[in-house]
Parts: structure tokens; C-alpha cells; sequence
């Protein structure tokens, strides 16, 4: 619990530093960091038994397409690095029948996933910084992450009672998952009223939507996560942050709530100057 908070007090500061005050590209690195290390973690606990070059390009892959996010043409940096990850794969697969043990379809599905979608999706958050008021947007799915999981978390330890999903993580409760969608919708409007209070109009209500999708894309992001550890046998991805275990058991919920934030930014934006 302490080393969890000596992580969020030093972390989540540094990270809105970022935010406001670097230049997007710098986000795409960090974001770039986060995609690399999850693509390695994941791909280290579902298939074990890879060669660590395919790792290692499916990671790169993951760390390379949120930092090139910044810089070029977004629907050409995807096409171009999906193709190469798949091309890759492929030529893996067809070289993989020329050994005793030729590779399994799973392993390069997990693979393309790890190094294709995964970043891509992540990368949201740095397509929200290319925005007009792109610090702003930014900000939106790590406040509605962070605010569901400690929701969630808060929420569970004192009330929780039912479980919900127990066959995939049996500390997931009935009171952890309200808390989670109550606190993320609370934080959202409270963030919706410090804009207003720097004279952006907001439209409170849509905010409000944002926090309860997001807060439903970061529970079944978390979810999906948790049911590959099960199916893995671990119980967490790895060892990297002190007190939430590895990059992608800190991140996991984020992948899904940077997409679904994104879609509602382009379709109900609630925040105009």
C-alpha cells in the first residue's frame, strides 16, 4: 500500500509535467516506453518458448509507433508498421516449417497483438495531443484510469463482499466495480469544473460520459488482461514497478480507455475555449 503511494506521488506529477509542458513527442516516447515494456511482458508470459528476436521486434514495433504518432501522417505510420510486423511474422511462420517444430498461428497472433494493435491503441493518447488544446485531451484518459482503479480499489477493500469475475480475478467485487465507474464520473466533472474555472466551456454532462464509458473501457480492458495472466499461470506480467508488479499490470486498463476517450473526444467533444 505505502510503496504504492510513493509511486503515484512521484509519478503522476511527473506525468502531467509532461503533459502540459513537453512537447508532444515527448509523450510519445514515454508512451512509446510503456507500449515497448508491455509488448515484451506480454509476450514473455504467453508464449515462453519465442525466440527472443521475434520479441524483441514485436516490442520495438510497440515502442517505435506511439513516438513516430507524433511526428508523420498517423493512418500511414499504422499501415506502414503493421505491415512490416506482419511481414515479419509471416516470413517467421514459413521459415518456422523448415524446423522440427514449426510455429504455432497463436504465437504470431500474440505477437502481431502485442506489437501491432496494442501500441496502436495506446497511441490515442498522443493523437489527443495533436489536437487543438491537445494538453488538455491528454489528460482525459489518465484521469479517468487512475481515478477507476483507486476507486475500484478503495471501494473493494472496504465494502467488497460479492465477486464478480472470480474464475478470472477473484479480488474483483460488485462494490469495486461501482466505486470504480462513481469515482471515475466524480473526477471527470471535477476536472470539467477546473476548466471551466479557466474559462474553457465545458459541457459538464458530457464529461460525466466520458467518465462512465471510460470507466467501463478501463474495467474490461483490466478484465481482458487479468483472464491472459489466468490462462498464463502468473500472477502478475512482471516486476518492474514497485508495488503494481510490471508495466502492463500498472497499464493495462489504460489501452482500452486511450481508444474509447479518443472516439468520444471526435464524436461528443465537450471541451471548447
Amino acid at each position: 500500500m505505502l510503496t504504492r503511494i510513493i509511486v503515484a506521488v512521484i509519478g503522476i506529477p511527473l506525468l502531467f509535467l509532461i503533459i502540459f509542458f513537453a512537447p508532444v513527442w515527448a509523450m510519445g516516447l514515454v508512451v512509446g516506453i510503456i507500449a515497448g515494456c508491455s509488448a515484451w511482458e506480454l509476450l514473455r508470459c504467453a508464449e515462453k518458448d519465442m525466440p527472443v528476436r521475434m520479441r524483441a521486434v514485436a516490442a520495438a514495433c510497440a515502442f517505435l509507433i506511439p513516438i513516430c504518432s507524433a511526428f508523420f501522417a498517423r493512418d500511414k505510420v499504422y499501415e506502414i508498421a503493421l505491415f512490416l510486423l506482419f511481414a515479419y511474422l509471416f516470413c517467421e511462420l514459413m521459415l518456422s516449417f523448415r524446423r522440427e517444430t514449426p510455429m504455432a498461428f497463436q504465437t504470431a497472433a500474440v505477437s502481431l497483438m502485442a506489437g501491432g494493435i496494442m501500441p496502436v491503441l495506446l497511441s490515442a493518447i498522443v493523437r489527443l495531443g495533436l489536437r487543438e488544446h491537445g494538453s488538455i485531451y491528454m489528460v482525459l484518459p489518465f484521469v479517468t484510469a487512475f481515478s477507476c482503479d483507486a476507486g475500484a480499489y478503495f471501494a473493494g477493500l472496504g465494502l467488497g463482499k460479492v465477486k464478480i469475475t472470480p474464475h478470472l480475478s477473484p479480488h474483483k467485487t460488485l462494490a469495486g466495480s461501482i466505486g470504480g465507474f462513481l469515482s471515475a464520473i466524480v473526477f471527470q466533472l471535477f476536472y470539467g469544473l477546473i476548466l471551466r474555472a479557466a474559462d474553457f466551456d465545458v459541457k459538464l454532462a458530457v464529461m460525466a460520459v466520458y467518465g462512465f464509458l471510460g470507466a467501463l473501457a478501463c474495467q474490461l480492458g483490466d478484465l481482458s488482461f487479468s483472464a491472459i495472466k489466468r490462462l498464463c499461470g502468473v500472477k502478475d506480467y512482471g516486476t518492474l514497478i514497485p508495488g503494481h508488479g510490471g508495466m502492463l499490470d500498472r497499464f493495462d486498463s489504460m489501452f482500452w480507455t486511450a481508444a474509447v476517450t479518443e472516439i468520444l473526444v471526435a464524436w461528443v467533444p465537450a471541451i471548447t475555449k
